[in-house]
């Protein structure tokens, strides 16, 4: 009796000690994941490009239900009136970014070549953050107008911004996209007006659910709000409902622009 009893609390230790390896594995299996994974939350970043003020008050009326924050890349705001100015800061009093689009909207690229990188910079920067700054904006951020950039306007432009946006396109696996954060302060965003030829919600909510799962923060940008869309440079208002929607019901985070510097 004595020695089977002393066999099963030999095999009860045996038990036990190979209960506690399977566990510390189990929690080194889980720590090495969790170190692969990004710390910041799974969230995105909307941008609006251009001039449309107007309109994008009245999609901040709709879309406040959602708690969401954008980020207003302002083009052309030499040319625009004393009322949209005011507009554009009650939406950064409201906890939106507003970011540079260039003085006139050129094509960074093509006028560098011409003329050089200084040139542009020259006439379409320091121009545009004077007057940015006359109107107390303190502008951190730029969209490239059209997406165009290259390595010497993102050098150049890197001495006054925080972080420089381009453009992405096509409907790529996720996992293969270009919209999302990638620990840089170049990044690019895809367009999410009706017009491009990789438009499709459900896509949309499918870079939302790899963004989720994967803690990524997907970077997205359109140009005028409207209910439905019947030109290039339309957003429609479902279109942004369904995304800020996915972000609040899967407790996602709503990225400025700025926040991703040295994130």
């Amino acid at each position: 009796m004595k020695d089977k009893v002393y066999y099963d609390k030999n095999k009860v230790i045996k038990i036990i000690y190979l209960g506690l390896i399977l566990v510390l594995f189990i929690s080194c299996s889980k720590n090495d994941v969790d170190e692969n994974l990004p710390t910041y939350k799974a969230g995105v970043v909307l941008t609006l490009d251009d001039d449309y003020v107007d309109e994008w008050t009245t999609a901040n009326e709709i879309l406040k239900d959602y708690s969401w924050k954008a980020t207003f890349c302002v083009s052309k705001i030499n040319l625009l009136s004393g009322e949209k100015i005011s507009k554009i800061k009650d939406l950064e009093n409201y906890g939106h970014e507003i970011a540079g689009h260039g003085l006139n909207h050129i094509n960074a690229v093509q006028f560098s070549d011409l003329n050089g990188v200084e040139a542009y910079f020259n006439q379409e920067i320091s121009p545009m953050m004077s007057i940015m700054s006359a109107n107390s904006f303190h502008v951190k951020t730029f969209a490239y107008p059209y997406g165009s950039r290259n390595s010497a306007t993102d050098t150049k432009l890197l001495t006054q911004f925080n972080v420089l946006r381009g453009t992405t396109y096509g409907a790529y696996s996720p996992e293969n996209q270009h919209c999302f954060y990638n620990n840089s302060n170049v990044v690019y965003g895809l367009g999410i007006d009706s017009s491009y030829s990789h438009f499709s919600i459900s896509y949309f909510i499918q870079l939302l659910e790899y963004a989720k799962v994967k803690h990524k923060i997907l970077i997205l940008y359109a140009h005028k709000p409207v209910q439905t869309a019947n030109a290039s440079y339309q957003t429609e208002m479902n279109t942004l409902i369904q995304i800020c929607n996915f972000v609040k019901q899967n407790n996602m985070k709503f990225y400025k622009l700025s926040e991703l510097y040295n994130l």
